[in-house]
């Protein structure tokens, strides 16, 4: 049996520049969501489509890892980067649907910051992803990462400010509900994106 090892190693990283094209596309649209707040179903039902697009692109990845002899990479770091990003999209998802059902009047500065962050972060993890298709740029890769962790300790600040200004100036109790669990969802996502940091910082160890 014949194996094309250039093509096999490819095909995983153009499956993850497809992902992280998708995790781009998600990313743009929350962001728009929260800091334009029009079309509110609409825009989440858009974001909804790139999350379902995400977990196809997601369990090609996974099943081509069944079919694959020879992989550019640890295949459970492949398993683990590509859940991991489905992750990031998945809760991006879940927090513009909330957005939807709780049916807020309008955005907090805090929250429109924090959906900045994770749009910065998801433009630094798809730049990340696309440097680890020849690990030559592992100075731009970390950077990249060191970018994600500042913006992470960042929103980690946002939030306990904006849960404390909560309770100090307590809004009627159902908004103070509804708030609580957008920032908790905001931030989890901004958790997601420092996670898959980290799994690529452990690609990118045991490549270079």
């Amino acid at each position: 049996m014949r194996f094309s090892l250039i093509p096999r190693e490819m095909k995983f990283f153009d499956m993850f520049d497809e992902a992280s094209a998708l995790l781009n596309r998600a990313a743009d649209k929350f962001l728009a969501m929260v800091t334009q707040f029009d079309r509110l179903m609409e825009r989440s039902n858009e974001i909804k489509e790139e999350e379902h697009a995400c977990d196809v692109v997601v369990e090609r990845i996974i099943k081509a890892l069944d079919r694959t002899f020879i992989t550019p990479m640890d295949r459970e770091d492949i398993h683990t980067l590509a859940t991991r990003l489905d992750d990031v999209v998945d809760n991006m998802e879940e927090t513009a649907h909330r957005f939807v059902t709780f049916r807020i009047e309008k955005p907090t500065p805090s929250a429109e910051a924090m959906a900045r962050i994770i749009h910065e972060c998801c433009v630094h993890l798809a730049e990340a992803i696309r440097l680890c298709r020849n690990m030559k740029d592992i100075e731009g890769i970390q950077t990249r990462l060191r970018e994600i962790s500042r913006l992470e300790n960042e929103a980690d600040r946002i939030y306990r400010e904006s849960d404390g200004a909560l309770f100090a100036n307590p809004p009627d109790i159902l908004l103070l509900i509804k708030w609580r669990e957008l920032y908790g969802w905001l931030e989890e996502t901004v958790d997601a994106c420092k996670t898959l940091a980290m799994i690529i910082s452990e690609i990118v160890i045991k490549g270079s």
